[in-house]
């Protein structure tokens, strides 16, 4: 694979008003939104000039030969004001740069692969590593603010020529903003841990200020289903890409099966229709707009698919 370069330009930096309130200049998670829609409401400048670029190492892919699971092949970048944060899946790393010089501000080392998109609201970013773990750090300085486990334990084992968590975190974190009771800003943050459903699917909503469990939903591992071969075993959402949230459903893609349907504000899961899609869709990348989600190049009805 060649060496891939980071190319960033001033003049391009967008304004976005989307799931989590933002500033000017803001794309504050993978693919913009909440919804990945990949879509600001407003125009780029014209013409755009290269200001600076940074070279760093390719990203080292986890699966290589899956066509539908190619999730970190290449760099990632968000914004947050005057910060680009972009993720290393190869030095395990969330790097902090300056968006007018490239200068890097500050970098901060996880135990593993961080193989998505950081998120971020206000001041801090999110984001998850093979270690199991999902990350809250400061934008200003990276300074950690909390973490949290995704998993039962720190147990580890080998997977994709690294050591990993035996629950590595691979449901790339998605946050929404709400307001309380008393009109004050909150957000939550909903990631997942776990590629083995056999081992446990743990998938976690936590209060994106101080880390604070809202729900985890760790009883739906095995579910006793129809498999794409029409017959009943034991299976579940292998969680591999990063989350949608659309009203209040949450969207967890498979890996290289359709995505499942949870409820955002419970964690019960609404849909998983294994069987009923087995030939249509699969794959780490979702998106949603209106009333459909579209995943591997087909499209589906989010109240009935």
């Amino acid at each position: 694979m060649p060496t891939r370069t980071l190319y960033a330009a001033v003049a391009a930096c967008l304004i976005c008003h989307g799931c989590v309130p933002t500033r000017a200049a803001d794309w504050p998670m993978g693919r913009f939104d909440c919804q990945r829609t990949a879509a600001s409401p407003h125009d780029l400048p014209e013409p755009l000039y290269l200001h600076w670029t940074r070279d760093y190492p390719p990203q080292k892919v986890a699966w290589p030969d899956q066509e539908k699971m190619q999730f970190d092949a290449a760099f990632d970048p968000i914004i947050l004001g005057q910060t680009l944060f972009v993720n290393s899946a190869r030095q395990d790393c969330v790097r902090a740069l300056d968006v007018a010089t490239g200068e890097e501000k500050w970098t901060f080392f996880a135990d593993g692969p961080i193989r998505f998109a950081p998120a971020g609201w206000n001041d801090r970013i999110y984001f998850v590593s093979d270690d199991g773990y999902l990350y809250c750090l400061r934008a200003t300085d990276g300074k950690l603010q909390w973490k949290h486990r995704g998993g039962p334990s720190d147990r580890k084992i080998l997977g994709n020529e690294r050591l990993i968590s035996t629950w590595p975190a691979r449901g790339a974190p998605v946050i929404v903003a709400d307001k309380d009771e008393r009109g004050a800003e909150t957000a939550t943050v909903y990631y997942a841990a776990s590629i083995w459903p056999f081992m446990g699917i743990f998938i976690h909503a936590l209060d994106a200020r101080t880390g604070t469990v809202v729900w985890t939903n760790d009883g739906d591992g095995s579910l006793y289903m129809k498999q794409p071969h029409n017959a009943d075993s034991f299976a579940s959402i292998a969680p591999q890409g990063p989350m949608v949230v659309i009203d209040d459903m949450l969207l967890i893609p498979g890996g290289r099966s359709v995505p499942a349907c949870f409820d955002r504000r419970t964690g019960n899961l609404l849909r998983y229709q294994l069987a009923e899609n087995g030939k249509r869709g699969g794959g780490s990348e979702v998106a949603a707009i209106g009333k459909v989600f579209f995943n591997g190049g087909a499209a589906f009805e989010l109240d009935t698919e």
